[in-house]
């Protein structure tokens, strides 16, 4: 069956890993997403961006949430890891686990596109060939990364939530 049809299109192994972030935005957390070596798709959504890692084995999840909740001390991070139709949470701050919340209470105020992607309704490239303004890759060198960081930092002063 294909997504159009509305059914479950999931990947090869069936495995879908997503980072919700508490960074207002996308081009902030493409950037700190290269500069951690972090392998994915940012997309941007109503509820802030949000991380379609290309590795979803838990292991390599995990390595990725820890770096990036790492290098913002006290926010939360909450890593989305999808196997065989089952969603596991965890909440991560400042590089450590600090609680497996409900999934149900978690996603609760998520965006639609969030559990459209759990569920393997669609996958991260479906979603970009309709929104592509709204999809960044992490994919760039260390150095571009820390320029793209600090001009998004400059752009956060200026709004006022830096």
């Amino acid at each position: 069956m294909t997504a159009e049809q509305g059914q479950p299109v999931p990947d090869a192994t069936g495995e879908v890993a997503v980072v919700m972030t508490p960074i207002p935005r996308a081009g902030f957390v493409a950037a700190l997403c290269g500069l951690h070596k972090v392998r994915g798709q940012v997309l941007e959504t109503s509820g802030g961006p949000i991380v379609v890692l290309d590795d979803a084995s838990e292991t390599a999840a995990v390595q990725s949430v820890r770096a990036l909740s790492g290098f913002l001390k006290g926010a939360p991070f909450l890593l989305a890891l999808a196997r065989d139709g089952q969603v596991q949470m965890q909440e991560w701050r400042g590089g450590a686990l600090t609680s497996r919340p409900a999934p149900g209470i978690a996603l609760a105020d998520s965006p639609g596109v969030v559990t459209t992607l759990l569920s393997g309704t669609q996958t991260i490239d479906q979603v970009a060939q309709t929104h592509q303004d709204k999809v960044r890759s992490t994919s760039m060198s260390r150095f571009a990364a820390y320029r793209a960081l600090l001009k998004e930092t400059k752009e956060l002063k200026k709004e006022g939530r830096a």
